[in-house]
């Protein structure tokens, strides 16, 4: 029975160590280049970020449209909704990415990178039309 304790402190003792070295396998050295697995969950990262982002400027957009008068609302209501369907769209594109393959993945991207270009220009747009 006292052997027990001292044997699980020592599997613990050697396993701690090896989970760590696993940890730091994974991730690309100094000079080294990411894996295909790795450079696909780092674009993922940073494309969700960025919907992420566009989507909290887009609410912004909406609070200050709201704020407008009855014509200029309008206006800003029909570009609000073009934004939140190109959003969607995107956020659409970015979740089929998430499930392809390796191959697919690489095939997608481009495609991915085109909508969100033309969703941050299509903010951009409505920004400046408020500003006016």
């Amino acid at each position: 029975m006292r052997r027990l304790p001292i044997l699980l402190a020592l599997v613990l003792l050697t396993w701690i160590p090896c989970r760590a070295q696993q940890a730091e396998s994974t991730q690309p050295k100094n000079g080294e280049h990411p894996t295909a697995s790795q450079q696909r969950d780092s674009y993922e990262e940073k494309a969700e970020a960025r919907l992420r982002e566009l989507k909290r400027q887009i609410e912004a957009l909406n609070a200050k449209a709201s704020q407008q008068g009855s014509e200029a609302r309008k206006q800003f209501d029909r570009q609000i909704a073009d934004l939140d369907r190109q959003r969607a769209t995107v956020q659409k594109q970015l979740d089929k990415l998430k499930t392809s393959s390796q191959q697919a993945w690489r095939d997608m991207k481009p495609n991915l990178d085109a909508a969100m270009k033309n969703l941050e220009e299509a903010y951009q747009r409505a920004a400046a039309d408020l500003k006016k």
